[in-house]
């Protein structure tokens, strides 16, 4: 294992102009595997089994003048999957104080409320049961555009300003259409699938879309005088004609919900395209999708491909939970962006691994990330003369000995 991934990183050496730089990226990534808890700096540091200086792997990560986009474009074109879905998500930060890049009060999907937070627009391609990050971005609120003050401290680059999300999901979406990667559909939430010119830019682009939108929503149906919105067009549909479909298995049991579809004509668009009302078994809770499929698509086609979209919030957990994706305390753009590609690349070498069990039960991210902290334990063990020390001093004379 510390053979292939010593091979993994050796791929992205062409990344970094200086053998310092790549030692910072070196020691950077087997940071990120070793068994601290917190990802943080300091706590990395900490745990490395050839140190080095805190004060050289800080500078690699905060101020070193290497472009993470060129590490991006080297991960994409490794990525061994090529075809699948891709999912678009707003990944947030929640944050203390007014310091840190593009920190604004701002709805924080982790917290699921209006929080102090940093957020990412990042796509992930969902292929085989496995997720591969293919882009990450830093979402810069108008407010931090407009401050030159602000820009300067935080070491914002001129190429960098404020655009809209869904602009940015566009520019993501064709990276990864120039990487190679064969697209059978896009999947968003309702920030996405509400606004019809990001529909329009994923129809031009040729691309089949299921996408999650808001009850108020217009539209309209065949032979209706007025446009009605999503919620009163699924109120209208008849009990009977609500169908239970599962999409999955989760720790409780199957994943299913009643779901009912109608073809209708949003609002600003030209073209039927597929309304998929879904409601909740629990509460009847309500959602509502938009999809460009043939009319020919049946009910479940509908519901696998909305439905796909569900394992991201368990990839960004473990992004955030095994590898600390969210654990950055720089305040720096240059700081977050090097971390963020870093965690991408680790992330990446921990599917490779799990994808290579192929004919037997595919290990979770956790027990893999697991068997790479033990080796880079022991690592840290074998290197540390105190510990020997303190070891064969334990052997020879144990404590609490009567």
């Amino acid at each position: 294992m510390l053979r292939r991934f010593g091979q993994c990183a050796d791929q992205f050496a062409r990344c970094f102009n200086r053998q310092a730089q790549r030692d910072g990226a070196s020691q950077s990534l087997d940071a990120l595997f070793n068994d601290s808890e917190r990802k943080s700096m300091q706590a990395k540091h900490g745990r490395l089994s050839d140190p080095g200086s805190y004060e050289a792997l800080q500078h690699f990560i905060t101020d070193s003048p290497w472009a993470a986009e060129p590490v991006w474009t080297r991960l994409r074109a490794l990525v061994p999957v090529r075809r699948g879905m891709l999912a678009l998500d707003d990944t947030s930060f929640p944050k203390q104080g007014t310091h840190s890049v593009g920190v604004k009060r701002q709805y924080c999907g982790a917290l699921g409320k209006i929080a102090n937070c940093q957020v990412a627009v990042s796509t992930i391609l969902l292929a085989d049961q496995l997720a591969w990050p293919l882009t990450f971005e830093w979402y810069l609120p108008q407010e931090w555009d407009t401050d030159a003050a602000r820009r300067a401290k935080a070491g914002i680059p001129d190429q960098i300003y404020f655009r809209e999300k869904w602009r940015m999901a566009l520019a993501h979406i064709r990276r990864v259409l120039k990487a190679g990667f064969q697209l059978t559909a896009v999947l968003a939430d309702a920030d996405y699938g509400s606004n019809a010119a990001f529909r329009r830019g994923l129809e031009r682009l040729g691309l089949r879309y299921g996408l999650a939108i808001r009850g108020a929503l217009t539209m309209w149906v065949p032979r209706a005088r007025r446009a009605r919105t999503a919620a009163a067009i699924a109120a209208a549909i008849p009990n009977r004609e609500w169908k239970r479909v599962s999409w999955g298995e989760g720790t409780n049991g199957a994943l299913a919900a009643r779901f009912a579809a109608r073809r209708i004509r949003p609002a600003k668009s030209r073209g039927e395209r597929w309304l998929l009302c879904e409601r909740s078994l629990a509460n009847d809770e309500r959602k509502y999708y938009l999809l460009n499929l043939d009319a020919t698509a049946t009910l479940r086609a509908l519901v696998t491909l909305v439905r796909g979209r569900w394992p991201i919030e368990q990839q960004y957990r473990e992004l955030k939970d095994e590898l600390g994706i969210d654990h950055f305390e720089g305040r720096s753009y240059c700081g977050w962006a090097h971390h963020t590609v870093l965690t991408a690349i680790a992330f990446t070498f921990l599917q490779v691994e799990r994808r290579r069990s192929e004919g037997k039960p595919r290990p979770t991210l956790p027990t893999v990330r697991w068997w790479v902290r033990e080796i880079m334990a022991v690592l840290y063990v074998v290197s540390n003369r105190k510990l020997l020390h303190l070891i064969a001093s334990f052997q020879r004379n144990p404590p609490l000995r009567r």
